[in-house]
């Protein structure tokens, strides 16, 4: 089963740029597609082992709290993040890049369970 956590992000996300500019990321030797539309991690096989969707803007008050259990304030910018689930080191890629991207646009991350 794959990994999905939310990051919900305080304003719009330069995924790319955050990623690249990881320090902990860039030790893996990981390789980042897509400047445009979902962003791609792949290890040095070529295996995918993490997916971000495109940011989406979420304006309506309340939303997260509806979907997530958890409070954010308008707007926010949705961006999923699913690790692969047969790759043992994806799940913590996966919470890398989520917290990268906190760490750089403000906000906060969901998991259904804690790491």
């Amino acid at each position: 089963m794959s990994r999905e956590l939310i990051a919900l992000l305080a304003e719009a996300p330069e995924i790319h740029d955050a990623l690249a500019n990881t320090p902990d990321l860039q030790d893996k030797a990981l390789s980042i597609s897509g400047n445009t539309g979902p962003v791609h991690l792949f290890d040095a096989t070529g295996r995918l082992l993490v997916r971000l969707t495109e940011p989406r803007r979420v304006a309506a008050p309340g939303e997260a709290e509806r979907l997530l259990g958890i409070p954010a304030p308008c707007p926010h910018w949705w961006v999923e993040v699913r690790s692969a689930a047969t790759i043992p080191q994806a799940e913590l890629l996966a919470w890398l890049c989520a917290d990268a991207l906190v760490a750089k646009h403000g906000g906060q991350v969901w998991s259904p369970t804690a790491p």
